[in-house]
């Protein structure tokens, strides 16, 4: 029998998936850190939403891990390389919350826009004279700029076309094409000056931490937007809480945090012209259910002795000869 952790509790249409699976499906319940490494001793697989980490640790103490499945697309809670040089599957699911987080991305231009947050908040001071100080900007025309060009970064550009009329340009390591209707450009600085709107759309790696510095950002237009619906880390947050305090930049939508949850003195907290959410990009309703479904098929799979759709380690596993 195949013990399977699992970090959140499957509906009934998931479970279904186990069904012609010899598994035993234990359920941990999210923050207890202690229930968890000890479920891990034996485990086989496991499924990982954002609330636990997989650490050198971690594996070193799970003999029989084979396979730790992430609720998501990003794998920074898992040490990789650990567990590709154990041969452990490191499967994510990239498809199943692409929609939600390009959702999320584009309320958050229409929102910063229109400066919705800003002009409730005066309106229950009592401030009705709020709407003469004409903030509002419009989006038709404008230019979008994706750091990234994946499927998310796709999706937000077809969205802010077809809705506003924007353009887009792009930077992507990985393409040096245009793509989609995106003018891809070879220098990552060209879009951050060029760009109304910044949309990151990047994992976490340490080619990424603090890639959009103080540096980075003062090459932006002080009329311009910066979101963030990736991965905290990726923006130096007291750089970009600097930006807004002194009007370098017009605002920002940040949705993650180099620290989750964020310390209650971060300093983006306090800055003007941003609107934060709570990591929240992908937890749609609907989108839950995806992820969660998606993640549990790739166990599925396993147990059923079939090969998961998305291992993301695959080439480092075959690589390191596992």
């Amino acid at each position: 029998m195949i013990k399977v952790v699992l970090t959140k509790k499957l509906d009934s249409a998931t479970k279904v998936l186990f069904d012609d699976a010899d598994v035993d499906l234990v359920n941990v319940t999210e923050g207890d850190k202690e229930a968890f490494h000890a479920e891990m001793a034996d485990a086989e697989a496991v499924l990982l939403s954002t609330a636990f980490q997989i650490t050198s640790e971690v594996i070193e103490n799970s003999p029989k891990l084979k396979v730790i499945s992430r609720t998501g697309v990003g794998v920074d809670n898992v040490d990789v390389k650990t567990a590709s040089q154990k041969g452990i599957m490191v499967l994510n699911t990239p498809a199943a919350n692409s929609l939600s987080v390009a959702e999320h991305a584009v309320s958050l231009i229409g929102a910063l826009s229109k400066q919705f947050f800003y002009y409730g908040t005066e309106l229950r001071k009592g401030n009705f004279n709020v709407r003469r100080e004409n903030r509002c900007v419009d989006l038709d025309g404008k230019t979008l700029g994706l750091i990234g060009c994946g499927q998310i970064g796709r999706l937000v550009s077809k969205k802010c076309e077809g809705a506003f009329n924007m353009k887009t340009i792009g930077y992507d390591p990985f393409i040096t094409s245009d793509i989609d209707n995106i003018k891809i450009m070879m220098d990552i600085d060209d879009v951050l000056k060029q760009a109304d709107y910044i949309s990151l759309h990047l994992p976490l790696n340490d080619q990424t931490r603090n890639m959009i510095d103080a540096v980075k950002l003062s090459l932006l237009k002080p009329t311009a937007f910066i979101l963030n619906t990736s991965r905290g880390g990726i923006i130096n947050e007291e750089a970009l809480a600097t930006a807004l305090k002194e009007g370098r930049i017009a605002g920002a939508g940040i949705d993650v945090f180099s620290q989750e949850p964020p310390d209650a003195d971060n300093s983006l907290l306090s800055a003007p012209n941003i609107i934060l959410t709570p990591h929240s990009a992908a937890l749609t309703n609907e989108c839950t259910k995806r992820v969660a479904f998606e993640a549990a098929k790739g166990i599925a799979d396993y147990c059923k002795g079939m090969e998961p759709t998305y291992i993301f380690n695959k080439r480092d596993i075959i690589k390191l000869g596992n």
